[in-house]
This record gives C-alpha cells, structure tokens and sequence, in this order.
C-alpha cells in the first residue's frame, strides 16, 4: 500500500529479467497477477481518453514510479470484464514476464499516418483500396483489384429511387437485403475498424464503415420496415427538421439535400443518418445505400448543420460517382459473409445521371521534358503513366492521347499539366537535378499598399507612440446598439462563430471602443489604433471593400483635451502622405460622435478622408467611459492612398553635418500643435530643416489647463557647417517665438 495515498499500491513488477517498482491505483490489483506494463518511452491514452501521452519515470506521493500498470482501454485493447478503475488482468493467459504485447494480442500491425493536407486534392486515397493501388505504382508490383463475387439477383423485390435534383445526386444505387440478424460483428472485422480508430456497432453498420475505410465510399443502412413507399432523393422543405442518429434535432432549409422516403425525411445527404430508421437489434430487412453528392452542397450543409463525419471529408473532396456501384457490390458480399441467413432481395436500384463518357487529354512529350527539365524517352512517360491505370494511345512522334481513369478525373486530372506532375512525381522530384531558372531575372513589382501601410505604422506607432490592436472583422447586435448603429449596409452572416460576430464591419471604431473599455481597466490613459478592411453592402453584387485607419485617445477626466491631439494624428498622417485636406465641421453617417464635437477633413477630390470626433455621451456610457475624455478618428485609407502624389526627385545628400537640439514647452491646452510649430519654423527658415514632435505631457506636475510638449528640431546649412554661435542664436529666436504665443521654455 502506498504510505501517503489510501488509493495507490506500490508493485514490485517483473518484465522479465528486470523488476520494476510501479506505483498503480487499479482497485483490483494483486499478488501474482498478470499484468500489461508500459515502460518509460511507451505511448498510452491516460485513462483510455485524449491524445497518447509519453511515460517518463516519476515521482507519485513521494514514491518512484517506473512505467505504468495499465487498463486495456488505455492500451487500445478490449477489457470488458473489466471495470472503470480495474487494470487488465492476464493471469488466464500466463504469459512469459517480458513478452511483448503485440505478441500476446497478435498486434503487430503497421500504421500509416498521412496529412490529410496532403490528399486534399485526392479522394481517391481516402481508403485502403486507392493507397494500395498508389504504393503498387510506386513500388511497380501488381495491384489486385477489388472485384466482388457476390451474385445479384436479375429480378426480385428492389428499392424504388426517384432523384429530383441531379445536379446535387449525380448517382444513387440502392439493394434491399432480407433476413438479417443483427448482432456483434466477427472478431477480425472488429480488430480492423479499431485499428483505424472506429468503434464498433453492429455487424450491418460495422460493414458500411469497413467500405468506408477499405474504398473511401461512405454509406448508409436503413431499416426497411421504415422506409414508407421508396427512397427520394429531394431538397429539404421549408421548416422542414430531422432528428439525427447523434440523437439530437436539426432544423433544416431549402438548401439542405435529404434523403426521404414518401413521408418524411431519413438522412441528411452525405453528412449523418436519422434517427428515425436506423438499425437496431429488431432489424431483419436492410436497404443498403451507396450514392455520391455534389462536393459544394454536402460542405455548405455540414458547415450550417454544425456537423462533420466521415463521409462529409470523402463527400467534400469530390469522389468518382463510378465508386458507388463498386461498393454497394461489396458491402453485400461482406453482408452476406458475416450473416450466414441473409438473402439478397432483387437487383441492385442504380439510379444516374452524370458524364459517363472517359477523359481524354493530349499530352506534349517536349513541353513535358520542357516542364520536368529532364528528357524521359516516350517509354518512360508512357510506363510511367499506365503504372497509375492511365491507358495511353499514341498519336503521333510527340503526341500521346491520355484517357484518365474516373478515379482521377473527378477532381484531380483535368488538364495536360495534371499529367505533367504525375510523371514529375512518379520520376522523383529529387532525380531532378536543380538548376537556375533560365529566365531574365527582375525586381518583383513593389507592393505599394502594403509599403504605405509600414509608413503608416512608424508613424502612429514610433512618432505619436500609439499601441496597435488587432481585432476580428465582426461585430454582433450588441455592438451595434451599444454605438447606436442599425444594421443598414450590413452584410450578415448565416454561419457565425459567436453572438458578437454575426456581421461583417462598415467601420473599426466599435471594436476600438470595446478596446477602450477592456484597457481602462489596466491605464489611465493611452491611445490605439488598428489598420483593418470594412465590408459595405449597397446591394451590389460585391460588397465594398475598403481598408480603413481607426484611432483611439482616452485619459481619465472629462477635462482632458483629448479631441485636440486625435486632430493633430490625422494632421500628422496627412503631413505623412502629402495630402491635402480642407476642415469640415460635423461628421456623415457616425452615430457614435458627439454631434457638437466632429469634424470632417475633405480630400481635394471631394470626398471625405477622415473624421475626427469625441464620443458621443450616450455611446461612452455604454462603454463604461463616463469618466474619461474618449476621442477617435477613421481615415479612408484606401482613399487617402489614391490621393497621394508619388512624384519622386532626386535630392543631394547633405555634405554638411546637422544638429540636432531638444525643445520643451510649457503651454495653454487649447494652443494647436500647428501654431507651435509654425512659431519654431518662424526663427529661421532657411537652417530649421526638420521639427518632430515627440511627447505630450498632461498630469502630475502640470498646470490643468496646461500641456507640455516636446519638438526634436534639426538645424542644417547647405554651404557650411554651423558654429555654436549660430547654433546658440537659433534657439533664442525659437524659445522668444514660442513665449510669443504664451509658451514657457522648460529647462532653460
């Protein structure tokens, strides 16, 4: 027993020629038992539930631990006898200590882990059959195809299937089988679907998902004695719901695909069965679907639904309608194999329309050499290709006329370049030798957006000392009501992730303030701004998408002057950019400005390029910004963008060094950025090169209706280098114009 813990034991174990101590909570542990030990270094499912974890040797309560006495479930192995806190017991079989599992299980198999990225363009690997024929090609041994031997009936009793919508169900074949009895399915049925990581059912469903697995054809059983009249193959009615076999109801629309018999619907196309006729222990007759939907309309569907199997990733990729009638053939014969009674009714319902006619594709021998950059003879193309079931028929000295078989011609091999890269691939891309790509090589075009996007950001971000947000192009009702916005212009969202994103942005500014509202939380005082794209819907047949700068100012106490410095960031961008722009008052369209307190600044085109506003006091109380003076403002970026002069001159580097000197000045609050500048210029226009504003300071220390600001100011001549004097006169003249304007020298 375990000094420090009433449910552990501690166990000596032998694994053979070594003992082990392993600390174990399994309730029915005991002396001399036989028991399944996992090591440092094994994988297992803790308690048989998420991911396999990695042993390591550890310390539990104070005692060493070397491995783990394990359950079945947590081993991937069956222990029903078992119960939820017992380990597996192997004392009825008394194996030799020591002896791997994989022996005493007969567990030796080999798993293959692809990244389904990788097929996403292949349905046909999406079972063991199309990786079978995949490996045969490229190992360049025969591949035994799959040619079921049951025999089906020329006449009798067979499902009647009407398709109302082809374009949705190109192919949907049907087979009744009677005197089923539904029970456990065999032992290496079961052993199969749990290496492949399905659970088992009941034999009749364990098939359907054992042709799933073995040809990546998803199907489906119904009970017959549910089915009223017949199978139709329809589009969902208005209003129109179904409970699914994961026991939960699910409200469907128009366009939905469903399967129904004459009364009512039974399955969701292509994505989970009904409830309402599935299999069950009372079941004695089956009708065995196989069909194949149109890829788009199985996704959309799922997606709604909120539903995603194993038929929807094989239905979405797009599979060869040929497949269907293939596997409704074997699925009968493993039917027939695991239920010794049971009878096939009558021939198989195939019920199609779709292109049935072979792919043919010209192929260019040099402009395959030519794209490969390897010369292949005629005969190693041509190898090459039947190896992957292509039939090839030669045209002439350079021309080979390709059929491609249905497996890939639904999606994947369309065009004479498909085929290039199969010979590419099948030849092995590292038996290409690389070379330099014999092309006239060129700068790549600039991209401007994003380049100006870069200016923006050094400005608001390293010149103003903005803090950038990121936030999602959505908002919800909430939102909307909290900015007193309506929902026109809106595009809305039918499959939302949230309740606060169900619309798409016309503006950034309420995820701004929902910003604001989160950070008062943590400052004072600071400021934000995001560069985002906004979705306009004028009932065109595109939406209006434009990419916007919003910013936000906020300081604690309504007395702050924030309204003046979010102007003067605009100022700054427009300074930035070389744009000119007239002052309007009021703002277009913004409910969420202080009517009193906006303005507009016009672009020399006309429209309107940013606006600048406080926020409303009805918005700000929403936001829980009472107590703060919040300002924001929204530029036009795309519009500003088109604004912007690109005339580039050539100017001389400056022979002569500059100086640089720091100025800061304490003045009234309501003094603009502008004129403080325009005073500093005033001293000496010719030497003053360049000011730079770098810090506004309001608060502790500070007169309250003071601010003081701060101008980084370069002094340069063109024809000389500038003595201290010179220097020394210059800044006298800017500390006398800025106390002029009522400013006070700081430092001096």
């Amino acid at each position: 027993k375990h000094p420090n813990a009433d449910k552990l034991k501690i166990a000596k174990t032998s694994v053979g020629k070594d003992t082990h101590q392993i600390v174990c909570g399994g309730e029915n542990l005991k002396e001399g038992m036989y028991v399944a030990v996992a090591l440092p270094g094994s994988s297992v499912k803790w308690h048989g539930e998420g991911d396999p974890v990695v042993l390591e040797k550890a310390k539990i309560r104070g005692e060493e631990s070397y491995g783990m006495i394990c359950a079945g479930s947590e081993i991937g192995v069956d222990d029903k006898e078992s119960g939820p806190r017992d380990i597996m017991d192997l004392s009825s079989i008394k194996p030799e200590p020591g002896t791997p599992l994989s022996e005493i299980f007969k567990k030796d198999d080999v798993i293959l882990e692809f990244d389904n990225k990788s097929l996403t363009h292949r349905p046909d690997l999406w079972g063991h059959y199309g990786i079978a024929r995949e490996i045969a090609a490229i190992k360049g041994t025969k591949f035994k195809k799959c040619e079921p031997k049951v025999k089906i009936p020329a006449k009798g009793e067979s499902v009647d299937v009407k398709i109302e919508d082809f374009d949705l169900c190109p192919r949907y074949c049907g087979l009744i089988i009677n005197n089923i009895k539904v029970e456990e399915s065999p032992e290496w049925m079961k052993k199969r679907l749990k290496a492949t990581g399905h659970g088992t059912h009941s034999n009749i469903v364990d098939v359907t998902n054992y042709i799933l697995t073995e040809l990546g054809q998803p199907m489906h059983a119904f009970d017959k004695d549910f089915i009223k009249g017949g199978i139709v193959v329809r589009r969902a009615k208005k209003g129109e719901k179904i409970t699914s076999l994961d026991n939960k109801e699910r409200a469907l629309t128009e366009e939905n695909l469903v399967i129904a018999d004459h009364e009512k619907s039974v399955a969701v196309a292509g994505v989970i069965g009904g409830e309402n006729s599935e299999i069950n222990k009372g079941t004695t007759s089956i009708i065995l679907e196989s069909a194949n939907f149109n890829a788009g309309s199985v996704r959309r569907t799922s997606v709604q639904l909120g539903v995603r199997t194993d038929a929807v990733q094989r239905f979405e990729k797009s599979l060869d309608p040929h497949l269907a009638e293939l596997a409704i053939k074997r699925a009968a014969e493993l039917i027939l194999e695991i239920c010794p009674g049971a009878e096939i009714a009558g021939p198989i319902t195939d019920t199609k329309k779709f292109n049935e006619k072979p792919l043919k594709i010209n192929l260019d021998l040099e402009k395959t050499a030519s794209k490969i950059g390897v010369e292949l003879k005629p005969k190693q193309i041509k190898e090459i290709l039947e190896s992957l079931e292509f039939q090839i028929k030669e045209k002439d000295k350079n021309t080979f006329e390709v059929t491609v078989p249905t497996h890939r011609s639904s999606k994947d091999v369309t065009i004479e370049d498909d085929l290039i890269e199969e010979v590419a691939r099948m030849y092995g891309y590292d038996n290409i030798a690389p070379t330099l790509p014999h092309l006239p090589t060129r700068l790549p075009e600039e991209n401007t957006e994003r380049f100006k996007k870069h200016r923006a950001r050094e400005l608001f971000s390293f010149g103003l000392g903005f803090d950038e947000v990121y936030n999602y192009s959505f908002y919800g009702e909430k939102e909307l009501s909290d900015c007193l916005m309506s929902d026109q212009c809106h595009m809305k969202l039918l499959n939302y992730l949230s309740e606060d994103q169900t619309h798409m942005r016309v503006t950034l500014i309420p995820n701004l303030l929902k910003n604001l509202r989160e950070n008062i939380k943590y400052a004072d005082e600071f400021s934000l701004y995001e560069i985002g794209r906004t979705f306009k819907d004028f009932g065109e047949y595109f939406p209006l998408e434009e990419k916007n700068l919003g910013g936000a100012i906020v300081k604690k106490g309504k007395k702050a002057q924030t309204f003046y410095e979010a102007k003067g960031a605009v100022e700054a961008f427009l300074k930035k950019f070389g744009l000119k722009a007239s002052v309007a008052k009021g703002v277009e369209h913004t409910p969420y400005a202080h009517p009193n307190k906006a303005i507009s600044f016009i672009g020399q085109n006309g429209k309107t390029i940013a606006q600048v506003f406080e926020v409303h006091p009805t918005v700000a109380k929403n936001h829980d910004l009472e107590k703060y003076s919040a300002s924001m403002f929204e530029i036009n970026f795309t519009e500003a963008l088109k604004l912007e002069k690109d005339d580039k001159s050539f100017t001389q580097i400056p022979k002569f060094p500059a100086i640089v000197i720091d100025v800061s000045v304490l003045i009234d609050k309501t003094t603009e950025i502008k004129a403080i500048q325009k005073a500093i210029l005033e001293a000496d226009k010719h030497l003053i090169t360049e000011t730079e504003l770098f810090d506004i300071y309001e608060g502790e220390g500070i007169e309250e209706d003071k601010k003081a600001v701060a101008f980084k100011i370069t002094l340069q001549a063109e024809d000389r280098t500038l003595t201290d004097d010179e220097m020394t006169q210059v800044q006298s003249k800017i500390f006398k114009n800025l106390e002029a304007i009522g400013g006070q020298i700081r430092g001096k």
